[in-house]
């Protein structure tokens, strides 16, 4: 079933913000940004930054289920879980999925997939050699959606996948840094080796020195 995204998703943007936003740890929500969203598909949490909205008026945050996209550069989508308050820049899409229609999760990873960035290259702008996606482009994405069991069947096998990369990365990251240590072990004990040999070299040379000027 052929659709295009505005037939069963209803999308805004975040926050228009003046300027930068300032940290704020006493801050009642976290900020979302860009950056805390990897390319996995999975949103960085813990580093995202709270913030004061005191001096904002009608901020909604986020709600558990909603995608949250890239707007412009790097185009990274992920569904947002957490139960904490979080708001977004209008930096950021957020979709809020007709579940009857369409699995949150399926729609993530495609449109984190080379199908829909197929479709992405063909409708971006450039604003400074930086991609950016309108919001009309984005409504007429066209997705090929099969049925909600396929869907699900997808989306389990895609984060079996994940979790397997991301596991198969630490043990290669691990096995790295133990090859380290043991390249760094072997230079110290090459140079305390070096370094010991010096009294000995050092008395050898003054003795066949002492011989040579010998009359």
């Amino acid at each position: 079933m052929k659709l295009q995204i505005k037939d069963f998703c209803t999308i805004k943007t975040g926050y228009s913000f003046r300027g930068q936003v300032a940290a704020d740890e006493n801050g009642t929500f976290y900020l979302l940004q860009a950056k805390d969203i990897n390319a996995f598909g999975e949103i960085n949490y813990h580093q995202c930054i709270k913030i004061s909205t005191d001096n904002i008026k009608r901020i909604t945050p986020l709600s558990q289920g909603e995608i949250v996209l890239t707007a412009r550069g790097t185009f990274k989508a992920a569904v947002f879980e957490s139960s904490e308050q979080f708001v977004t820049s209008n930096a950021i899409f957020i979709l809020n999925v007709d579940s009857k229609i369409c699995n949150s999760d399926y729609l993530a990873i495609w449109l984190n997939s080379p199908a829909c960035k197929k479709q992405l290259d063909k409708v971006t702008l450039l604003s400074a050699t930086t991609p950016v996606l309108p919001r009309t482009a984005l409504d007429d994405l066209v997705i090929d959606l099969p049925s909600m069991d396929k869907q699900e069947e997808i989306t389990k096998l895609y984060r079996l996948n994940s979790k397997q990369f991301i596991l198969q990365q630490e043990i290669y990251n691990l096995r790295k840094m133990q090859l380290e240590n043991l390249m760094n072990e072997r230079e110290m004990h090459i140079a305390k080796d070096s370094r010991s040999m010096m009294p000995i070299i050092s008395s050898q040379t003054e003795e066949f020195t002492s011989q040579v000027i010998q009359p």
